[in-house]
């Protein structure tokens, strides 16, 4: 296997290629003067067992047009199988029509990168996992949720608990997941989100936080709100440290200083979205998937 970088993830794909010891092939990237996307493999990839890494934070389009014509030039000169490695994948909100008249946007991503010659897709914590039940290739959705508390466990934790901001099935078994890995407890916090307005409203229960550092797991932050919300909760109720993590740490417009008005201790995002809060790497939970993946 080959691992080719994608611009938005250049240094995952580096540190994914040391993992595998497997090679990086050489590619050339510009944009002219009239923001065209210009791609290039400086090395002949026919034959060749590929994988591919590009995440799909915003701006969105531009970087899936990216993606796009590196799979689309992979296929042409004749790759041989090809993962995609999309950690933050796009799109990934609906699995149906809420409304009457909307885009499944989703499933238009799905079949443009089927169609193009994507035989494998990884990606890690996606929003709804029904997406991927679209998909007519085998898919895998990691969770990074494991890493992040393994980092946070270097804190020096007081009795700590993991707890989700969210009480969908999906948000509970990261929490679930995230505690197993450094022997906590977790529980978890309803949300509410008004499908027209967007407003998320988060209901206060009583969790077990007194005295205690407390680790809100969440798969994306934009704006902020809902992590906000989570921390006001649980420093209200006396939780000694509240840490958050998140698997894509957006943090759009004020979202940083919304966490930090109501009280975090650290904000901590992974290598899916490349910011300065950045500090764990999803590339151990792609190298243990690809060496878990079954045989074709």
């Amino acid at each position: 296997m080959k691992v080719v970088g994608g611009p938005c993830s250049k240094d995952l794909a580096g540190k994914i290629a040391e993992l595998l010891s497997a090679p990086m092939v050489p590619a050339r990237t510009k944009r002219f003067p009239d923001g065209e996307f210009y791609f290039k493999f400086d090395e002949d990839v026919s034959g060749e067992d590929l994988l591919i890494v590009q995440s799909l934070y915003p701006p969105q389009d531009p970087h899936l047009l990216e993606l796009f014509l590196m799979l689309h030039t992979a296929r042409d000169l004749g790759a041989d199988r090809i993962r995609l490695f999309v950690p933050y994948l796009a799109y990934s909100r609906q699995d149906k029509r809420y409304l009457e008249g909307e885009c499944l946007s989703s499933k238009m991503i799905g079949e443009i990168l089927e169609d193009l010659g994507a035989d494998i897709l990884y990606t890690v914590d996606i929003h709804n996992r029904r997406v991927l039940s679209m998909y007519k290739i085998p898919t895998y959705n990691l969770t990074a949720s494991g890493e992040l508390a393994r980092y946070f466990a270097e804190k020096g934790l007081v009795n700590p608990i993991v707890v989700s901001p969210d009480d969908e099935e999906i948000a509970i078994e990261r929490a679930r997941y995230a505690a197993e890995t450094i022997g906590a407890e977790y529980d978890f916090l309803e949300k509410r989100r008004d499908r027209y307005t967007g407003e998320i409203v988060t209901y206060e229960k009583q969790v077990d936080v007194m005295d205690r550092d407390a680790i809100v797991i969440d798969d994306i932050i934009s704006t902020g709100k809902t992590a906000a919300n989570a921390v006001r909760i649980l420093k209200k109720q006396g939780a000694r440290r509240v840490f958050v993590g998140v698997s894509h740490a957006l943090l759009l417009g004020d979202a940083v200083g919304l966490l930090n008005e109501v009280g975090v201790e650290e904000i901590v995002g992974t290598d899916s979205v490349m910011n300065e809060y950045a500090k764990v790497s999803v590339a151990p939970i792609l190298v243990k998937a690809l060496k878990e993946e079954p045989s074709p």
